[in-house]
């Protein structure tokens, strides 16, 4: 018996929260610590007690900056973690202004809901972890660089390969019990770099990610991209309105600016106003232009313009004819929530999704054409124009990521399907059925634990959480409570008259008394 088991505490079932504890050798690793995004009930896991003991921990992998994969880490030392955490340099880096500003969300969303009247007497809201808990954990922050072999103790390694998902983004291969393990991270299309001191392929365990394991995607060249971009914000500005962008600070937001400004030098685009309204994005964005020439000089660009506080950020609610780019990506937090109030209501602006939307999240319900939506305590009217701009995705699709396992073969064990919504981890695993020489996917639960074995199929150890199913569902209960208030709402004031609407409310009050 090799004694080797991996639990999966995130990731397992749901496209967040990343988080994948492996044990073995007298060794506990785990590999990334992110949060939990999507539905209440899903974030409630943020919350929750970690199911391990932190102090037990050895060491931490992560495989990049993202919050879905980091956004927990300083939680892990907040609770007691005195472990080396490894990733590469620009991660490092990256990683201190993207959990400072999520310490700060939190903080100021605990002292909004310890406010609310219901809560009068019942144990205060605490976040999750401050600035001490992130000065602990960079204090425990070693680099490491792509190919190179990191020993632990007890014969345990790791090597880390280029992802070509993000800069500094890692695939992570674990060298533990006789056994070769690999976890993906998120797969890129780009060009990776290879590992000359050891093979890429010959693994007895694979865990690959499944974001877009449902789809394929056309490839969209960048200047087919530019080009799309560049008549959203002509079609806008020609009604009179304002375009609003919201994006994730890091990557995304790079890489619309940068499409900007090379719109700009070419003269393909009048030069509109183009104002970043986001403080993470910004200091994102200079770590960012640390690791790669993109060859563009936005920052000397005077119609890109960074909006440096709130006080700023309010007048943009005053102009028409302008770009606004704002976090976060999926709608659910940051300043594109203001703009979002101010202008879904008029028929001239326009919504661009540019990144991938969780189910549940606010950016996914836009997308699915919702005509009112709830955006702090206000109900908002959607007349403005929602589209996507496809082409910024930074995740392989199924065929890349079938052909990103099949250059890892053989694969001697297992390969275990992660970090997909439902729909798209039994779509991938269907399509692994039709390829020789793969074996069959397993789509693990979240909190299950599954026993590894050298060249062996690995069996389930013990169950997952009871209420798996329950959180990773696309809708929770309170998503389903949201949709049904705008559906009664919209009947009520429909009705002919007063007494219509009277009958009804009495219809709904006796179905309601009708429930035990």
């Amino acid at each position: 018996m090799s004694g080797v088991s991996v639990k999966f505490h995130g990731a397992a079932g749901t496209v967040t929260g990343s988080c994948f504890e492996v044990s073995g050798a007298g060794q506990t690793i785990l590999v990334d610590c992110g949060m939990f995004q999507g539905t209440r009930s899903l974030e409630s896991l943020n919350h929750e007690e970690l199911p391990f003991d932190p102090k037990k921990i050895d060491a931490v992998l992560l495989t990049h900056a993202h919050l879905d994969h980091s956004g927990r880490l300083a939680y892990l030392y907040a609770r007691g973690c005195k472990a080396k955490t490894y990733c590469m340099a620009p991660t490092a880096d990256i990683l201190k202004p993207l959990l400072q500003d999520a310490a700060k969300l939190q903080a100021a969303d605990v002292e909004r809901r310890n406010r609310r009247a219901d809560r009068a007497g019942l144990p205060p809201f605490t976040p999750l972890y401050g600035s001490k808990d992130i000065t602990r954990l960079h204090k425990n922050i070693r680099t490491v660089t792509y190919c190179e072999e990191n020993y632990l103790d007890n014969g345990v390694s790791f090597r880390f390969w280029d992802a070509r998902h993000i800069v500094g983004s890692a695939s992570i291969e674990i060298n533990i019990g006789g056994q070769r393990l690999l976890f993906s991270g998120d797969i890129g299309s780009g060009r990776a770099i290879n590992c000359s001191a050891s093979d890429i392929g010959g693994y007895d365990h694979v865990f690959c990610e499944s974001t877009y394991g449902d789809r394929n995607r056309e490839l969209v060249l960048v200047s087919e991209r530019r080009e799309m971009l560049a008549r959203h914000v002509e079609e806008v500005m020609a009604a009179g309105g304002n375009l609003l962008i919201p994006a994730f600070a890091l990557e995304r937001t790079q890489a619309i600016l940068e499409d900007f400004d090379a719109l700009f030098e070419t003269r393909r685009l009048a030069p509109v106003n183009v104002f970043l309204d986001s403080p993470l994005a910004q200091k994102v964005t200079m770590a960012v232009m640390r690791y790669r020439d993109s060859g563009t000089d936005m920052l000397k660009r005077s119609n890109i313009r960074f909006i440096q506080n709130t006080a700023e950020s309010k007048k943009l609610n005053r102009m028409t004819g302008i770009v606004i780019i704002a976090g976060s990506g999926m709608c659910e937090g940051g300043r594109i929530r203001h703009h979002l109030v101010r202008n879904l209501p008029k028929r001239q602006s326009r919504l661009l999704l540019s990144g991938y939307q969780v189910s549940g999240t606010l950016g996914s319900v836009l997308r699915d054409g919702a005509k009112r939506v709830r955006i702090s305590g206000n109900d908002v009217d959607v007349k403005a124009q929602v589209a996507t701009l496809d082409g910024y995705s930074n995740h392989a699709d199924r065929s890349g990521l079938i052909e990103w396992i099949k250059d890892r073969t053989p694969v001697r064990g297992s390969l275990f399907l992660v970090h997909g919504d439902p729909t798209a981890l039994a779509s991938l695993a269907e399509t692994i059925e039709e390829v020789p020489d793969l074996p069959s996917a397993i789509v693990p639960a979240l909190g299950e634990t599954w026993a590894l074995q050298p060249a062996e199929p690995a069996t389930r150890e013990s169950a997952g959480r009871p209420d798996a199913a329950d959180l990773t569902a696309s809708r929770d209960w309170i998503s389903k409570l949201a949709a049904l208030r705008a559906e009664v709402e919209d009947k009520l004031s429909r009705q002919k008259s007063n007494q219509d609407r009277e009958k009804m409310l009495a219809a709904l009050k006796r179905a309601l008394d009708s429930v035990d």
